[in-house]
């Protein structure tokens, strides 16, 4: 699944950020600046059976540069089996090239999951 969805990942980007189309800033740090919940929804929800986004903020990287960072729930489904997860995502644009880091804790429920992320994965 992690190649597919990385390639989902790149094609979206692409859709979602041309710094050439009409109304579209040609300044990456702007396109991080002004992302929403929604965008992540869009770029990064639909790899998931279900995506629950939330803690949205904007971070700087040492050099100044804008990272966005969000938490996300998700539900896995396939077939017969279902696992919920956690992660946290960070994302960045520089120039053509973009940046996406994530840690994630996977378990058999909800509340397993949420047991792990508060024990550091340990679970």
């Amino acid at each position: 699944m992690g190649f597919v969805a990385s390639k989902r990942r790149r094609a979206r980007l692409g859709a979602l950020y041309n710094p050439f189309a009409p109304g579209s800033p040609s300044d990456p740090r702007k396109f991080i600046e002004d992302w929403s919940i929604e965008t992540w929804k869009w770029m990064i929800g639909g790899s998931y059976s279900t995506a629950d986004f939330s803690n949205d903020r904007l971070a700087r990287f040492p050099d100044g540069y804008p990272v966005r960072l969000a938490d996300l729930n998700f539900t896995v489904i396939d077939k017969d089996i279902r696992l919920h997860g956690h992660s946290r995502f960070a994302f960045s644009v520089r120039g053509a090239r973009y940046g996406c880091v994530n840690c994630t804790v996977m378990g058999e429920s909800a509340e397993q999951v949420e047991q792990m992320w508060a024990d550091g994965g340990q679970g």
